[in-house]
């Protein structure tokens, strides 16, 4: 099995905290302390979106969904690809069918079998024109057999190319070679539904705990939107006897100081911090410092303000804001300023080496910079200002980089009117559907091991999700060398340095401009062991021990 280089972080052992001030994370025996029992209790910062497997988009629903449900594939702790849902799988020498022989003791929560029909249901799902998912591309990226025409309804969804040959092999037929498919395998938009189950529900599935199934080591159990959930410990599932813990209770709360109050008085487990609380924890050994694969980022409506088609505008925004200013004086998590579009430690080359390692950097903070390529765009578009609507969510972290990058781009002649609004909101109003903003601060975060998940899944003409205003013709033609199928596809080194190529087009021409790359700041108590953090794919805590 292919062994990926990712930045992971096992939390396996902490020493014990100090007393007073600095907490004890649940070793106090305090007042209300609920983490002396066999539960992992969680703050989280943001709520569920969607338990609906193939319509999630968000990490925190991906991540939940991943503790009731099972993939093909997984990552071990050592970043290894390993067998979930199928026990084996081979690929046929052209690369172009894939075979995947299920385990026979995998069940959902009402008794039913775990078959391959679910994954041929859920896939179709998917690329359901009607379902109009926002991730159903991943079809594409897969390039699954028809799934184009599938998608665009010229085809029957049983023209997609995977088969059930039997209750327990599952066939996917390719279109072209695919060098990060098995990587593909463990996100959860791929994993099973069971189709009666699903049909039955109709618009109910996935709105309550009664109208989900699991066919993982946990059940959600508990869901009360704007407050937490819970899931318990799966006693059917296939490798229960693994799952050491008894469930995990997540709490949502936003407000980072009342969430580490909650740890200190050993009410949680795990918590996030925020830059405001990162100086008085930072010698606490419960504090942890994590890189993140999310890329944080100004997306642009060219659409709505056409004023964002000019490139001399674009490049002023991008050189005047002072990147490393909001990392290490405001966020102070570990985050990374964004002088580049591909993260550091998504994806290794062949020649052993991080992506990042062999690339250069882009942009910097230079107002005078700025300031001329401001004066071109407003000699090219006869306007003397520019004033944009500033999207953000209202989480303490957007709130506080957004007022910088506000004062950034103030300091050249342009204002920004910033509208705070709930994630959930933020993310309505700038997708695919609405397209209601000018600028909006997000974030996207890497499906696979492989440069493409950012540079042809997300920025491309063909497969645009992020940037739906801008088509460039030279860079299109340099995805499309390096995608499945194209011209250099199946050489390794050349398809990598093509993908150098495609990132300084991205950068030159600025259709979204990059800020950060996410750092997490969190408390760990000293009881949890074997959490398991990545940049690629999710947070885990199916190998959990508590003390």
């Amino acid at each position: 099995m292919k062994k990926l280089r990712v930045f992971l972080f096992v939390i396996v052992s902490l020493a014990l905290l100090a007393s007073g001030c600095t907490g004890s994370g649940g070793s106090s025996g305090s007042s209300g302390d609920t983490t002396k029992d066999n539960i992992l209790h969680v703050a989280k910062d943001t709520d569920i979106r969607s338990l609906d497997t193939n319509v999630a988009t968000d990490g925190l629903s991906f991540e939940v969904i991943e503790t009731f449900t099972d993939s093909l594939l997984d990552y071990d702790a050592a970043g290894n690809l390993i067998p979930r849902l199928a026990e084996s799988w081979s690929v046929s020498e052209d690369g172009l069918t894939w075979t995947f022989n299920l385990r026979k003791d995998a069940t959902w929560s009402n008794g039913d079998p775990v078959t391959a029909h679910d994954f041929v249901f859920s896939w179709r799902r998917l690329a359901s024109p009607d379902l109009a998912s926002d991730y159903n591309y991943m079809v594409s990226t897969a390039d699954i057999v028809n799934a184009a025409g599938v998608m665009d309804g010229s085809l029957p969804l049983e023209d997609l190319g995977v088969e059930a040959v039997d209750d327990y092999t599952l066939v996917v037929h390719l279109a072209h070679s695919v060098p990060y498919f098995d990587q593909l395998m463990t996100f959860p938009v791929f994993n099973p539904l069971n189709e009666a189950f699903v049909t039955a529900q109709g618009d109910n599935y996935a709105l309550s705990v009664d109208a989900l199934l699991s066919c993982g080591p946990f059940i959600l159990t508990e869901w009360t939107p704007g407050s937490g959930w819970k899931v318990t410990k799966n006693p059917d599932y296939y490798d229960a006897d693994s799952i050491k813990i008894d469930g995990i209770d997540f709490i949502l709360s936003s407000d980072y100081q009342a969430s580490a109050l909650l740890f200190e008085n050993g009410q949680v487990d795990i918590t996030k911090l925020s830059a405001s609380l990162v100086d008085q924890y930072s010698s606490n050994p419960a504090f942890q410092q994590v890189p993140d694969g999310y890329l944080w980022y100004l997306s642009l409506n060219f659409e709505i303000h056409p004023e964002l088609r000019n490139v001399n505008l674009r490049l002023a925004m991008a050189w005047a804001i002072d990147r490393d200013n909001i990392t290490q004086n405001i966020m102070k998590d570990g985050s990374y300023s964004a002088y580049y579009m591909i993260p550091i430690g998504l994806a290794t080359g062949p020649d052993g080496k991080d992506f990042r390692d062999g690339g250069p950097t882009y942009y910097g903070y230079d107002l005078e910079k700025a300031k001329e390529y401001l004066e071109l765009a407003k000699a090219e578009l006869g306007v003397d200002s520019f004033t944009f609507e500033f999207l953000i969510e209202d989480s303490e972290e957007a709130k506080n980089n957004a007022a910088q990058i506000q004062a950034d781009l103030a300091e050249i002649g342009i204002t920004l009117e910033i509208v705070s609004v709930p994630k959930s909101e933020r993310l309505s109003r700038m997708n695919k559907s609405q397209k209601d903003f000018q600028i909006g601060m997000t974030r996207w975060g890497p499906d696979y091991a492989d440069p493409n998940t950012y540079l042809g899944d997300n920025f491309s003409a063909a497969n645009s999700y992020l940037i739906e205003f801008w088509n460039n013709a030279d860079y299109n033609a340099c995805v499309a060398d390096i995608v499945p199928g194209g011209a250099l596809s199946t050489d390794v080194a050349a398809r990598w340095d093509r993908m150098y190529e495609c990132e300084a087009i991205l950068m030159a021409e600025v259709p979204i401009i990059p800020i950060w790359q996410s750092g997490i700041s969190e408390l760990v108590s000293t009881r949890v062991h074997g959490l398991e953090q990545h940049v690629v794919g999710l947070t885990s805590y199916r190998n959990i021990t508590l003390d």
